[in-house]
């Protein structure tokens, strides 16, 4: 698990460097109103279908439990043709007759069938924790993605907003076979059937329900923050936030955040199914030593280097963000072990316990900064402290929580014995 970590890490950097390169060629190739509305269009696809990715939580710790993919297959088949018909009927209307996305109906639904499958199938091999295919389809989708975009434009010359959505259907798609042949040689295929409804499936379409709030939660956290700024500070105050800050956030929580959730989160539900108590304590001093390293490193480079790097890279007038990042770095060690409790926690089935602990961290993110808006100081950086502050409530709550797990989980394991 740990070399796949590892190897997480690197295949999540090619992808930031394959996605950034898709994004300065399409800018100056494609017209920017162009590029506006398919990225516009993916993410509303994105949101829509947030639900399924959401499921991959509850697929991974249920399996762990019950070792039934017939009934978590099939449940969550259903779902997705649910959700899959939704979108087809409310949100592909919507973008050709109100937003007007100039494409050709099929393209749309092609992309909606392509994102939909790419999500399913990386949610089955997350269940059988399938490592080594997660990190090559990592980098896989972004490549495909970038070879068919050059493709489809420089060589078969599709103007305006066609390449684009042409290299997003031949991506899914193809990331999705790759997946399906590769999964083959690991376990059998699983046949349509209607799940019967027991208690183990309830409990696993509740849990998926109350793991996609939680999933959106951690989302919508990082978007508070914006609609903050946007409300009370200024466009150049919130450029500085949207243009430098938070692509660097985000860069940095999808190299040394995510592989959590990836690699550890399955694995905390093998051990703490099986109750090896001693491998789960190993596993949490590695993430101590982990987040210590990444963390550590991070500061550094930010308080050192952040105002050098980002006058290099950007326009003077974005300066200012240097400030922002250094004020992220110092506590981004809590938003690390924050993963691994919350990774913990539904790992041992509490998942309305995870959902409750990211509601509170966004209330706590609002409450803290109009407090310190309205009697402290109105500078932007009010806004950083309220972010960083609701991750370190969060990490103090999930703590306790964690602590209480895994006394119930030891307790009931010496009854049984």
């Amino acid at each position: 698990m740990k070399k796949a970590f590892y190897n997480g890490i690197l295949a999540s950097l090619v992808s930031i460097i394959l996605n950034f390169t898709f994004k300065v060629i399409t800018a100056n190739v494609i017209l920017k109103s162009s590029l506006t509305l398919y990225f516009t269009t993916i993410d509303i696809f994105t949101l829509t279908l947030l639900i399924l990715v959401g499921f991959r939580s509850s697929m991974v710790v249920t399996f762990a439990q019950i070792k039934n993919p017939q009934m978590i297959v099939n449940i969550f088949r259903g779902v997705l043709i649910f959700i899959v018909l939704t979108v087809w009927a409310f949100i592909i209307p919507f973008l050709k007759h109100k937003m007007g996305v100039d494409i050709h109906y099929w393209y749309l639904v092609a992309t909606v069938l392509g994102m939909s499958l790419s999500i399913y199938y990386s949610n089955i091999i997350a269940m059988y924790r399938l490592y080594g295919i997660i990190n090559f389809v990592t980098f896989l989708e972004p490549l495909v993605a970038l070879f068919w975009f050059c493709i489809a434009y420089f060589i078969f010359h599709q103007d305006g907003i066609r390449p684009l959505f042409i290299a997003t259907i031949m991506s899914t798609f193809i990331v999705s076979f790759y997946i399906y042949k590769m999964s083959k040689k690991h376990f059998p295929a699983v046949s349509l059937k209607r799940p019967i409804l027991d208690d183990n499936a309830i409990k696993f379409i509740k849990n998926s329900v109350i793991s996609t709030v939680e999933f959106g939660s951690g989302i919508v956290l990082l978007y508070v923050a914006v609609l903050i700024m946007i409300k009370y500070f200024s466009t150049d105050e919130l450029g500085d936030f949207q243009v430098v800050t938070k692509p660097i956030f985000s860069y940095m929580v999808m190299l040394f955040v995510f592989p959590i959730f990836r690699f550890v989160l399955p694995e905390l539900s093998k051990l703490i199914h099986e109750k090896k108590f001693e491998e789960i304590n190993s596993l949490k001093n590695w993430i101590l030593r982990y987040a210590f390293i990444v963390s550590g490193i991070f500061i550094v480079v930010s308080m050192l280097f952040s105002s050098e790097l980002i006058g290099l890279l950007f326009p003077q007038e974005y300066i200012n963000a240097s400030l922002m990042v250094k004020h992220l770095s110092f506590f981004f060690i809590f938003l690390i072990l924050n993963s691994y409790q919350i990774s913990f926690i539904k790992a041992s089935g509490a998942f309305l316990s995870a959902m409750l602990i990211r509601l509170f961290g966004i209330v706590s993110l609002i409450v803290i900064f109009f407090i310190i808006y309205n009697f402290y100081s109105k500078n932007v950086i009010s806004v950083i402290v309220a972010l960083v502050s609701s991750y370190l409530i969060m990490f103090g709550i999930s703590f306790i929580v964690e602590k209480k797990i895994l006394r119930e989980l030891k307790h009931s394991h010496k009854i049984e014995n």
